[in-house]
């Protein structure tokens, strides 16, 4: 049986050095409670860079600034196959206005993220942007 495919950008958004976590609202069904990063899958014929300003803004009411790429990551879960590309951002502007996905939000110094419960694949998103030299240029 084929799987669908789809492919999300996922936002490491810097604001004065912290970064943006998100928790999943308790009634979703995938990965209720679970902290992570704001992103999502495209829609049909949508550009990356454009969903992922789209996703930012609709989940936590944000301008961003997409910039480099540094990860690729894959998600298996149940009918679904998920690639997805990780980005660091920088906040533009906005303030913070949580989607009926999420519950909670905080800003975090990127290190600290061991201290949260994180859904799949954020652990290594986090580590991978702890890993980079320069972010955006």
């Amino acid at each position: 049986m084929e799987k669908p495919l789809g492919v999300a950008g996922k936002a490491v958004i810097n604001k004065s050095g912290k970064i943006l976590l998100l928790q999943r609202a308790r009634n979703e069904a995938f990965e209720p409670g679970l902290w992570e990063l704001p992103g999502g899958k495209l829609n049909y014929g949508e550009d990356l860079i454009d969903a992922l300003e789209r996703e930012v803004r609709e989940e936590a009411g944000l301008s961003v600034k997409v910039g480099l790429p540094f990860k690729t990551w894959h998600l298996f879960k149940d009918a679904f196959w998920i690639t997805g590309i990780t980005f660091c951002c920088e906040f533009t502007g906005g303030r913070i206005s949580l989607s009926a996905e999420h519950d909670a939000f905080v800003w975090i110094e990127p290190g600290e993220y061991i201290q949260y419960t994180l859904g799949s694949r954020v652990k290594e998103q986090i580590n991978a942007f702890l890993a980079l030299k320069r972010c955006n240029d």
